[in-house]
């Protein structure tokens, strides 16, 4: 008994020895396979900030790689202390462990974020179809490093055997201080708010680096106001450079440039486009060009209007207003010498306007309305005086912004004919399916007298001037009112239909018959279309655009809403929710539920993912 327990502790002993220089070659493999990611996230600007990035990407695999080997392989080394038995072992978990590596490279080099368990599902689900020829190199990677770790691991037995002085805590040592240093420095970063090292923390996966605030804050190490002002400070920094438009423009300029209007009365949804409740717009729609199946580009105002100005998803919003990066459409009608009236209800103080959209106007007259009703009254008189103003020598380019609709409001002397209609809102108060028909009574009340502002807006005299003008009325986002019985009140909360689906009618002289589209559209289709067919540019639309003409019908098309950080991909009867984290689901459009046993696309989410990435600078 003695002789059999002496043979198993020296088996075992030798094995987990072994297994130490197994761990070390594996980190050197998972190194080799891991500096992929260094390739795909780029360096950061700052030698501290490199030299981050190299210790972590060491002491992080080194951690993974031995964290693997005490998880699995020891353990089972004390229940199979057979050679042979462990050789194999470690081998199968050391081919399956730097397999999930290198397909985590691969997702993240396409979408920006690692593997989980939604991406794994729908990389599974893609594999079994017969589109799956992305992963044929499987089918030569697994065996052949399977065959090379038997080799390995063999080869390690044979040589650790024959070494009598140990190099353990030479090799451990480097790779200890490397984990130390990833964790403490960035706990040092962390609470000074350096962003060239803490916007590493989702370059590796399965990092997770330490922070401490709360712990100096107590400890009076870290000043609170200090770290809030910082933070703030960072936060208003660019994180990447916007590269847009990818090439400049070719422009066959028109002898007589239109005049264009364009009215944004922001809230107002798609289905509220008839004769009952908008009786002014739906006659001038009937004149003119209908879209009946327009998708905006955002559930909230301003990344609704970002992408209606600028043709682009609005994760790019923060980019444009560091940068000061009016959008193409603006510069173009500055340099075809356009004049600019620019009325907003609620005022154009927001930075979107002043850094952004209107940040390369010389002379910016912006209106200083208040919201609501009475600003939209108010910005409409104010339109009617300017326009009045206008000869035409020069064309003019004009943006009315109404935003009553957000906050239901209507003048105090106004009633409204749709009842029962809820008299007073409160903000603070929840709303109540009790409530329903009467809160969107008091909206169609609103839209009733917005349409009177837009009739005011559409019955000036365009005919017998010898430059055409061009108007345009839609809407940044839609308002839901429960509409699918899922408790979803309001904007900004959800990618549903209801908050998305928005009216496009464009009264457009040269388009001479009145017609309705039923293809779909979107609103980053707006800028391309006025850029080619009002203005003359000829350069492709994809080097300043992510939409196309509004009237190229394409039936199958996918449309892109988003704000910074989720995203919502509309084909056909599909919605497809993701967001930066990797986090996806599948829902349908007409009830905007889950769908059951339903994966997205990989083929579609890489088409998103190319247009999301195509115009973000180095």
């Amino acid at each position: 008994m003695l002789e059999t327990g002496n043979l198993y502790r020296d088996n075992v002993s030798r094995l987990i020895g072994w297994g130490h220089w197994l761990v070390f070659a594996n980190v050197l493999l998972a190194m080799a396979v891991s500096s992929r990611y260094l390739l795909i996230t780029g360096w950061p600007d700052t030698l501290l900030g490199v030299g981050y990035m190299l210790v972590s990407w060491v002491g992080h695999f080194a951690f993974l790689t031995f964290f693997t080997y005490l998880l699995t392989l020891f353990p089972l080394t004390f229940l199979f202390p057979k050679v042979r038995a462990v050789q194999l072992l470690g081998a199968a978990i050391a081919t399956g462990a730097l397999t999930l590596l290198l397909v985590d490279t691969q997702v993240f080099s396409l979408f920006k974020f690692h593997l989980n368990p939604t991406v794994w599902r729908l990389l599974l689900d893609q594999a079994q179809t017969d589109e799956a020829s992305g992963w044929g190199w499987l089918f030569i990677w697994v065996p052949l490093l399977f065959l090379f770790e038997l080799w390995l691991a063999s080869w390690l037995w044979r040589w650790s055997q024959r070494r009598r002085r140990s190099l353990t805590l030479p090799l451990s040592l480097p790779l200890l201080v490397c984990f130390f240093l990833t964790h403490s420095v960035h706990i040092w970063a962390d609470a000074l708010v350096y962003a060239p090292i803490t916007e590493q923390k989702a370059n590796f996966p399965l990092s997770y680096p330490m922070t401490a605030k709360s712990f100096l804050i107590k400890q009076g190490w870290l000043d609170e106001d200090q770290y809030k002002q910082l933070s703030k400070q960072v936060a208003e920094q660019p994180k990447r450079k916007l590269n847009y438009p990818l090439r400049p423009l070719t422009v066959t300029a028109p002898e007589l440039a239109p005049n264009i209007l364009l009215v944004v009365a922001d809230g107002l949804r798609a289905d509220q486009l008839d004769a009952i409740t908008m009786p002014n717009l739906s006659r001038f729609a009937h004149r003119y060009l209908r879209f009946n199946n327009h998708l905006s580009a955002g559930n909230q105002s301003e990344s609704a209007l970002f992408s209606l100005f600028y043709s682009l998803p609005s994760r790019y919003q923060r980019d444009a207003e560091q940068e000061n990066m009016a959008p193409v459409l603006i510069d173009e009608l500055q340099r075809q010498d356009y004049r600019f009236g620019l009325f907003a209800s609620g005022g154009l103080d927001r930075p979107l306007y002043k850094k952004a959209i209107f940040s390369s106007l010389r002379h910016r007259d912006f209106s200083n309305a208040t919201g609501g009703a009475k600003g939209d009254r108010q910005v409409v008189a104010e339109f009617d005086a300017w326009r009045a103003q206008q000869n035409e020598q020069r064309p003019w380019f004009s943006f009315v912004y109404l935003d009553a609709l957000n906050s239901l409001d209507l003048p105090d002397d106004v009633e409204g004919p749709f009842q029962p209609s809820l008299a007073q809102l409160n903000p603070a108060q929840s709303y109540q399916n009790e409530q329903q028909l009467a809160l969107f009574n008091r909206y169609r009340n609103s839209v009733f007298y917005t349409d009177r502002l837009l009739g005011n807006l559409l019955s000036f005299n365009r005919h017998g001037n010898v430059r055409e003008t061009i108007i345009i009325v839609t809407s940044g986002h839609g308002i839901e009112f429960n509409d699918n019985d899922n408790n979803i009140w309001g904007f900004g909360n959800a990618y549903s239909p209801a908050q998305l689906k928005v009216p496009l009618v464009i009264g457009w002289p040269a388009q001479s018959q009145p017609a309705q589209f039923d293809h779909p559209t979107s609103q980053l289709d707006v800028v391309p279309t006025l850029m080619r067919q009002a203005l003359g540019v000829q350069s492709p639309v994809r080097s300043y655009s992510t939409g196309q003409s509004l009237f190229k019908a394409d039936a199958n098309r996918w449309r892109l809403a988003s704000d910074k950080d989720e995203y919502a991909i509309y084909q056909q009867q599909d919605i497809t929710l993701f967001n930066r984290r990797g986090d996806m689901q599948l829902l349908g459009a007409e009830d905007y539920r889950t769908k059951a046993n339903a994966s997205p696309e990989l083929s579609l989410l890489l088409q998103v993912m190319s247009d999301l990435n195509r115009f973000q600078g180095e």
